[in-house]
């Protein structure tokens, strides 16, 4: 079930970008965006469920991915642009814990060597911000944390790492200046992202 679950994520993932990139088809797009990140979810939750393999750890990364989800929503509109900032937010908080409980915690010099990278990169973007300034320190907070926590498995580490690269390259799309053939980069690394963590809790 989880590896056709994975493999139709795959494609469903193929299809967003595409309509993404050509720009048709808006309202379908945004759904396939959603239907991605829950078949990811529907992966990692029926591996726990049915074969009660690690079974927190997955409904932990589960929830992070359901969240993820939500967030994935929102994003679509500019008006809930911080609503999908608090559910990824959400998720990342989700998937600290879920990998905390299944592996360790890592090097102090890990969490603060990302926990300062973060910091630089937000100081870069607040002269851009505005009222978002709080939420936009939080969530880079968050994710550096999800980032460092995952940095003992090498496959929830490359998710990671490829969830914070889209994640930078979105909001310097729309804080800073825009990216030529955005859709294509962010969404690339996002799904390769979410798909790297789902694999390093499912194999």
């Amino acid at each position: 079930m989880k590896f056709f679950l994975l493999t139709t994520a795959t494609i469903l993932a193929s299809l967003t970008i595409v309509l993404k990139q050509l720009k048709v088809l808006e309202n379908l797009s945004i759904l396939l965006k959603v239907l991605t990140t829950l078949t990811l979810f529907l992966a990692v939750l029926s591996d726990s469920v049915f074969l009660n393999h690690n079974n927190k750890v997955e409904l932990l990364v589960a929830f992070g991915l359901l969240s993820g989800a939500l967030g994935d929503f929102f994003l679509e509109f500019d008006r809930f642009f911080i609503h999908g900032m608090g559910a990824f937010l959400l998720g990342h908080i989700f998937y600290v814990l879920g990998f905390y409980k299944m592996w360790e915690i890592p090097s102090f010099g890990i969490i603060v060597t990302l926990l300062l990278s973060g910091f630089g990169y937000f100081l870069f973007l607040k002269r851009f911000l505005s009222k978002e300034k709080l939420a936009v320190f939080l969530y880079v907070l968050a994710i550096c944390t999800m980032v460092a926590f995952s940095s003992v498995r090498i496959v929830a580490f490359s998710g990671a790492i490829l969830f914070f690269l889209s994640d930078l390259f979105l909001s310097y799309d729309k804080y800073v200046r825009r990216i030529p053939n955005r859709d294509l980069l962010v969404l690339s690394l996002y799904f390769a992202g979410q798909l790297f963590i789902s694999l390093s809790v499912v194999l």
